[in-house]
């Protein structure tokens, strides 16, 4: 049985990487979906790579794949593409906070626009899309379910990324906080915590590789994880199967965290 049939998904980085990856394990799943991505090429690309996948997964009735270019950074923005998806998929019952930006550099040397902007994409976007839809859904009288994208870095500190750890530990904080807040009106709230994921940011991130081989020998399972290791994570905090969770953070590290006193 598919776990996600007639719900309808709005996916905030779903151009690339884990978004795609969420994007096209919840089409398996039956839902529908919208993703938002800043990357208009990319995002052109991946909307019809997921609708020959929703094609070829159900010829007769596919899964619905539309998409809005959206620049997080931009309130104005995100008030347009929420109000746009709302329409598109006819309402809205998972929200994925996928979307997020890094730069690797020392704490001394980091300029004050780019902490500002790791911070609005990472964190207050996440915020102001979450309240804008839940607020929608609680008029609506419609449940629904979160799962916000934070990473191990939002738990543990580490050198060189202070604005990225920082955003991540505020969407730990906010997941939490929100879902206390929307547990009444039938509204769930995760999020997921990756480690080391095999993705475009952490290749980009990643300065050779002999920092890769280092990162895989300090992590228990000797290796990264996959998009679609992280992607069925998601997958499960947005489901039903989940119904009872609700506030907690999904560690999906290998045991890099669990095993971090080692080294």
């Amino acid at each position: 049985m598919s776990r996600l049939k007639g719900k309808t998904a709005l996916i905030t980085g779903g151009a690339r990487g884990i978004g795609l990856g969420i994007a096209s394990r919840f089409i398996q799943e039956g839902a529908h979906i919208v993703i938002l991505d800043v990357r208009e090429e990319e995002l052109a690309n991946s909307v019809e790579q997921l609708r020959q996948q929703a094609k070829e997964i159900n010829p007769a009735s596919p899964s619905k794949v539309e998409s809005i270019l959206c620049d997080l950074a931009n309130p104005a923005n995100i008030e347009g593409a929420t109000a746009s998806a709302w329409s598109l998929l006819g309402g809205i019952d998972i929200v994925i906070n996928n979307a997020g930006i890094a730069v690797r550099e020392k704490f001394i040397d980091i300029p004050y626009e780019r902490w500002t902007k790791i911070i609005d994409i990472n964190l207050n976007a996440t915020f102001l899309l979450s309240q804008i839809l839940s607020k929608r859904m609680i008029q609506e009288g419609r449940s629904g379910s979160f799962v916000n994208m934070a990473s191990k870095n939002g738990l543990a500190g580490s050198g060189m990324l202070a604005h990225y750890n920082s955003s991540k530990g505020g969407v730990v904080l906010l997941t939490q906080s929100m879902a206390v807040d929307l547990a009444p009106h039938g509204i769930r709230v995760n999020a997921v915590a990756p480690g080391f994921i095999d993705t475009p940011l952490d290749r980009e991130l990643k300065a050779n590789k002999e920092e890769t081989l280092n990162i895989t020998s300090r992590t228990p399972m000797r290796r990264m994880g996959t998009i679609e290791e992280t992607a069925n994570a998601f997958l499960f905090l947005a489901s039903d199967e989940a119904s009872y969770i609700t506030g907690t953070t999904l560690v999906v590290d290998g045991g890099h965290l669990a095993g971090a006193g080692d080294f």
